[in-house]
């Protein structure tokens, strides 16, 4: 489900994978994931987790580099984050 932020309005779903199936591989199968532009108003952005792209329309938390740790600032970022995703 691909919800817009600043109104709540439903701009995108995916249906037909089963549960098992990982959200980034059934995200694949969405309109939005394939023409974003056509469904995002220019200017707007979707927040979702860290299993989809970041792209300029779609805001993900942070990743912990490979042996490396999140700056203050990014860890504070993602905590922030999560709490609007919710």
């Amino acid at each position: 489900l691909i919800v817009l932020p600043h109104n709540l309005l439903v701009v995108d779903y995916g249906l037909g994978h089963p549960g098992s199936v990982h959200d980034a591989w059934a995200f694949q199968g969405t309109r939005i994931a394939s023409n974003p532009m056509q469904l995002i108003p220019r200017d707007h952005w979707t927040w979702a987790d860290s299993a989809y792209p970041s792209e300029t329309w779609c805001v993900v938390p942070f990743k912990k580099p490979k042996g490396g740790r999140l700056s203050r600032d990014q860890n504070v970022y993602n905590k922030y984050l999560s709490k609007v995703r919710t």
